[in-house]
């Protein structure tokens, strides 16, 4: 489908809403952020889309996480954790949104699935990721997306008039001044970072981190019927891809679309756009389910519920669908 493809260039007509627009959509949207915020907890958040008039169409609360990151992903698609409708700019699934676990507000990662639309900050700078901690405002399509501490904190950062709750919301006024909330997590053009914008810093090479394996385990062969006759889809089918701390830091793609995704398999068991792969530690690794058909697990699982989110390791691997997903780390130099 064409609102699946691959990343398209910024042309800056792909919102018709000049720079501001998510100034004017906070304020028609503020009195009922304001009541929401009120029935979470502090130390929680919700997460609050609105049509470009403001009108909330999707929300969700998300629990300040114990162990691993909570993850929404939001699109188009009916299984997605934040689905939006009736935004066709919107790509089935568009964007990932992770909430931290740690002490203080929340810190929140997010990364751009691909999608044509792409994600644009609250200064209209399109990003692929971004870092930020305690709130979150930007835009995507028509639709917008608010991130809010809950409680007393999401209750002050609304109060005033609209002019200084956008503000301490994103740290702009609404002349489009100021300065950044967002904080990069990543080392590529174009990602949020406190007072700007950095480039890659190119006397710094990405350090290697291993081989990602991804091997279908499903018994026996079987086949179905295409255009160009009979394929077969065998139990055994391997791919590899060599991984960098730079690819870990943007998120990377596994799934049938190889336009689209950095490890890509074959096989109908695996969706088109199916886990995002990011670093969580020196040794351990983040495997996101991004509203898949049949799932992510840990190893050993491979029916039952999908997990949002499943830990990597050297000993651990894990499933999607009927593929096992292992990770063999780079080794450490020798220093003699």
């Amino acid at each position: 489908m064409i609102e699946d493809s691959g990343p398209q260039p910024h042309t800056g007509d792909e919102r018709a809403e000049p720079q501001m627009a998510l100034a004017a959509c906070f304020a028609q949207a503020r009195p009922i952020l304001n009541a929401l915020v009120t029935g979470v907890k502090e130390g929680d958040a919700v997460i609050v889309a609105t049509d470009q008039n403001g009108f909330p169409v999707a929300q969700r609360v998300v629990e300040r996480p114990k162990d691993l990151p909570h993850a929404v992903v939001i699109g188009r698609h009916n299984r997605c954790a934040l689905p939006i409708p009736n935004d066709s700019r919107v790509s089935l699934r568009h964007l990932l949104l992770t909430g931290w676990p740690g002490q203080g507000p929340m810190r929140f990662r997010g990364y751009d699935l691909g999608g044509r639309a792409g994600v644009v900050l609250a200064d209209d700078k399109r990003v692929p990721g971004f870092s930020a901690y305690g709130q979150v405002a930007l835009a995507f399509g028509r639709t917008s997306l608010f991130v809010l501490p809950g409680g007393a904190a999401g209750r002050d950062m609304l109060a005033g008039d609209d002019a200084e709750s956008f503000r301490k919301l994103t740290g702009l006024d609404t002349s489009g001044g100021g300065h950044r909330l967002a904080i990069s997590a990543m080392a590529e053009p174009g990602v949020a970072e406190i007072g700007g914008y950095r480039p890659i810093d190119v006397d710094v090479r990405p350090e290697p981190r291993g081989v990602l394996r991804l091997r279908s385990i499903k018994g026996g062969s079987r086949g179905r019927s295409t255009s160009r006759g009979r394929r077969r889809e065998e139990s055994g089918q391997t791919r590899e891809l060599g991984i960098d701390s730079e690819q870990l830091q943007r998120g990377l793609l596994i799934g049938r679309y190889s336009d689209r995704c950095s490890l890509a398999g074959q096989g109908r068991n695996l969706s088109r756009v199916h886990a995002l792969v990011t670093e969580e530690t020196p040794t351990s690794l983040l495997v996101y389910d991004l509203a898949s058909t049949n799932g992510v697990r840990p190893a050993g699982q491979s029916e039952g519920p999908s997990h949002s989110v499943v830990r990597l390791t050297p000993d651990d691997p894990c499933m999607l669908g009927h593929f096992e997903l292992t990770w063999v780390p780079a080794e450490k130099p020798i220093i003699h």
